[in-house]
Formats: structure tokens, sequence, C-alpha cells
């Protein structure tokens, strides 16, 4: 078969960039006899060497996907346009939008497979968007792209729910396939230091207000431990709540004790969750929580918040704390670093826990739904 791609969040750092470009590469490692046609904006790198079985296609837009679909902006219907017609301009079995975020109309018949992550947007919408109108055109898009599509695929059972609950999509046409943490991320003999780890975006949806709360009223400040905080702050498109952060360390007391580290390559990365005493991921919502996976998988202990794919992810492997409530955080924030036993505890089920999750059981399902003949 040929299999389209959609390409557009190659170039992200976020999570979207990271599952298609482990997708990739899990889809060839799996050494099958499908032809992989993956179609890239204006900010792909047209020297990266390509996997056997995948062929790149450059396609001139004006932005590329990462700066146009930004939380105080949207991509031109001109550039949605050229990847419609260089899809069109190909013979595909298939055609996969790996996250619904790079969405863009096929304008050929084919069978079509969806990615949508989640629906923090839509149940966040004043923590996501800048205005009312970039959200009914996110809403738009979505609808759109669900129309069109044969399948969605997503990457936790609660954003399944989450996506029939919102979209009113059938619940038997959404597929999951977890993401997993990259081969950079396994445990090492580093010694624990003194600091509490949290990774993801510098967002309001990521509930980091109740961490800093929490981390004032622990016992973390008074013991010498640093809050790190990585994100990229200052180079994401996302909506970001950084200057806010900033001024709540600041009138919390402990701004000298709260490092924003922004982004932080995965290398050393991994030294940072084999490092850290604790990592901390509080989000209002997740669509599967990567990072805290990624933390797990070096040996860190976790806590995250309860109630949605981050719970799911963790399992028994880490503690939970009530998303609301900077109090319930500070409990448990409290009860890790006073209990050396715990941690160990906590460090060795993370490890088993990550081992559960595999970028090949990944590609081997969304290949088992990319392949499925069309209903249509």
């Amino acid at each position: 078969m040929r299999i389209g791609i959609d390409g557009g969040a190659w170039t992200n750092r976020r999570g979207y960039g990271r599952f298609l470009r482990e997708l990739v590469a899990a889809l060839a490692a799996l050494g099958t006899e499908h032809r992989y046609v993956v179609f890239l904006d204006s900010s792909a790198d047209r020297d990266e060497r390509w996997p056997a079985g995948f062929e790149p296609r450059f396609v001139g837009t004006s932005t590329p996907v990462g700066e146009a679909a930004r939380a105080d902006g949207r991509r031109s219907l001109a550039d949605m346009a050229r990847m419609s017609l260089a899809a069109a301009r190909e013979r595909l079995d298939v055609f996969f939008f790996p996250t619904v975020y790079s969405y863009f109309p096929l304008l050929r018949p084919v069978r079509t497979v969806v990615g949508v992550h989640d629906t923090i947007a839509e149940d966040f919408p004043e923590l996501a968007f800048a205005s009312p109108r970039n959200e009914r055109f996110w809403r738009w898009k979505v609808r759109a792209a669900l129309w069109q599509a044969d399948a969605c695929l997503t990457v936790s059972e609660h954003s399944r729910s989450c996506i029939e609950r919102v979209y009113g999509y059938p619940g038997a046409q959404i597929h999951v396939a977890r993401e997993a943490p990259a081969a950079t991320f396994t445990p090492g003999p580093e010694p624990r230091e003194d600091f509490l780890l949290y990774v993801g975006g510098i967002s309001p949806t990521k509930n980091l207000e109740t961490l800093l709360r929490a981390f004032a009223a622990s016992a973390a400040p008074g013991l010498g431990l640093r809050l790190l905080l990585v994100g990229d702050y200052a180079g994401d498109r996302f909506k970001t709540c950084h200057a806010a952060l900033a001024e709540l360390a600041r009138e919390l007391g402990v701004a000298e004790s709260v490092t924003f580290a922004g982004y932080v390559p995965d290398e050393e990365l991994a030294g940072l969750y084999r490092r850290t005493r604790l990592f901390v991921m509080p989000s209002w919502d997740e669509g599967f929580g990567l990072p805290a996976v990624e933390a797990m998988a070096c040996g860190a202990p976790v806590l995250v918040s309860r109630g949605h794919a981050l719970e799911e992810a963790v399992g028994d492997a880490g503690l939970l704390a009530d998303t609301h409530s900077p109090e319930s955080f500070r409990e448990q924030i409290d009860r890790a670093l006073a209990d050396d036993a715990l941690r160990a505890e906590l460090s060795r089920r993370a490890v088993e826990r990550a081992g559960t999750f595999s970028w090949e059981e990944t590609a081997r399902r969304t290949l088992e739904l990319l392949t499925l003949d069309s209903k249509r």
C-alpha cells in the first residue's frame, strides 16, 4: 500500500512532533513492504535523511504549521490548499493525520485516519485560546477532520471517551495506540539531587499555579530543594503563562528556588529525570502525559494529578493528588520527601510500568488501523 502521512508537526518540539517522529521510526523498523509518502511544510529540513520506504514531499507553504497554528493565530487557507493539492497529486491507498492540529482537507476520496490526542482545548477553551474566534476555527477544523475520517486514532482510553463525548464520534471508530518513552530515557547510576522537576508546556492548561503554591507551602524550600520547570516558554507557539508564574513565585517568596529552564534536549533531560527527587505533573487534563512516562522510564518517583490520562498512564506506579487542590499536592510532596523507602519503591514501580509502553506496539496498532479495508 501507499500510505500518505501528514508531516506538518515534524518540527514541533512538544508532544505532537515527538509522536510523529517516534512513530515514523517505529514504522520503519517494522520492515513492511508498504510505502509511505510524508507531506512536509516549509519548516522541514530538505537535507534530512529518511528511512527506507519513506518518501518526503516538500510543500512550499508561506508559513510553517508551528508558527501559523498558534494560540492567537491560524493557518492560511492558501497554505492548507497547497497541502491539499500536494496530497491530491499522489496515488494513495490511505491517508493518516497523526494529529488533527495540522489537518488539511483531502480532495481525493481515500481512506482517512485522523489522530486526535485530546479534547483539552475544547474542555478548557479559556486556557487554550487567545480569542473566541480562534476557538471557533479550531472546532470547525476538528469537526471537518472527523467528518472526513473513516477512523480516529488517539493515545488513551481517557481521550477516546472525551472525543466521543465532545464530538459525538462513534466510539467503535476510535482506536487507541498509546505513546511510549524514547530509547534515550532509561535508568542510570546518577545520585538523586535536591530538586523537584516538571517537564511540559509552560501553559495555563498545565496547572502550574497549583504546583507553585504546593511547592511554596511544602517543606521543600526549607530543605534547600529547588523546583525546576522545563519547557520552551520563549519559542512555544501555544498559549503561555510564564510571566504570570514568575510573578506568582515572587509573591510566594520562592522565586530564588524556582528555575524556568526553557527547552532541554533529550540527552540532558534524561539526566534530569534520573537525578530528580520527585517528578510532578499537575495538569488540568492530558491526552496521555508522555513526560510522566519518560520520567518513570528513567526511574523517577512521580506525582501526577488524578482523574484523566495521567492516572491511566501512571497506574499504581506513582502518587496521585487532587488537580484542584494545592494542599493535596503539598501533602504528597512532603510525604515523598520524608520517606526514602517510599521513593525507592516508587522508582522501582516506575521502571516496571514504563516498560509496558512500546513504540513498536504503537506502530503495529497504527499500521493495523491504516491497512484495514475502507468502510466506504
